[in-house]
């Protein structure tokens, strides 16, 4: 049997047994192509978002939505969990 002294034999017996593997070129032109187009597709959305015009209504519907359901809860679910 192999007597370990340490963390550090352990450490050598794993980088003797496992070899990191190298990506191939398909992997890598797939890898380029997808965070290419995420980066587009971020950019495209940044865009939107720069613009107060589209998104202040978007803001102003979820705070009145919000409001909205604050004083639905009010109404209805506390004074059932009231005795």
């Amino acid at each position: 049997m192999v007597d370990f002294n340490g963390e550090e034999d352990i450490r050598e017996l794993l980088k003797s047994t496992y070899r990191p593997a190298l990506p191939s070129v398909e992997f890598k032109e797939r890898l380029l192509n997808n965070l290419m187009n995420e980066a587009a597709t971020l950019s495209y959305h940044q865009s939107i978002l720069t613009r107060p015009k589209l998104w202040a209504p978007i803001v102003g519907a979820s705070a009145l939505g919000a409001t909205g359901y604050g004083i639905w809860l009010s109404l209805n679910l506390i004074p059932a969990l009231l005795p």
